[in-house]
């Protein structure tokens, strides 16, 4: 056998096998294992957006170097876009369809306010007084979310 169709049976391999990973990575919980799984992405969240809001209302009061405050803004929405994709690797079982599309719409919003926070800082601004507002809103928000989510996981 040539080296060049060796390398060819490797890399078939290799498509082979990374295409039966992905069809393994969306998980299939039950009701309840969906509902632990949805109060911790909210958790998550509504802790990338408590810091977005502290990072940005730090920085107004020039508490905080800008480009720290670029970096943590940074690291919040990849935090926050990493807990929304979690979530939504998960196949949601029938009984929390409704959940599921309120949580994703949540979550959705979440992860724009974070990014709407890290461009306000790379631009320089840190007092936007709406997006503060919106940032208090959606981790209380979260906060009710998580609870409800809880709640569900508890009750079955």
């Amino acid at each position: 056998m040539t080296t060049a169709r060796r390398v060819a049976g490797a890399l078939l391999a290799l498509a082979l096998l990374g295409a039966t990973a992905a069809c393994a990575l969306v998980s299939r919980p039950d009701a309840t294992g969906w509902d632990r799984e949805a109060e911790r992405a909210l958790t998550d969240l509504r802790s990338e957006v408590a810091t977005a809001r502290l990072a940005l209302e730090t920085a107004a009061e020039q508490r905080a170097w800008p480009s720290y405050v670029v970096v943590l803004l940074a690291d919040a929405e990849e935090a926050a876009g990493t807990a929304e994709e979690d979530l939504s690797a998960l196949q949601v079982p029938p009984a929390r369809e409704d959940a599921a599309l309120e949580v994703e719409e949540l979550m959705a919003e979440a992860v724009a306010a974070v990014q709407d926070a890290r461009a306000l800082a790379v631009a320089g601004r840190y007092d936007d007084p709406p997006l503060l507002e919106d940032l208090d809103a959606l981790a209380t928000r979260l906060a009710t979310a998580a609870a409800a989510a809880s709640a569900r996981g508890a009750g079955g």
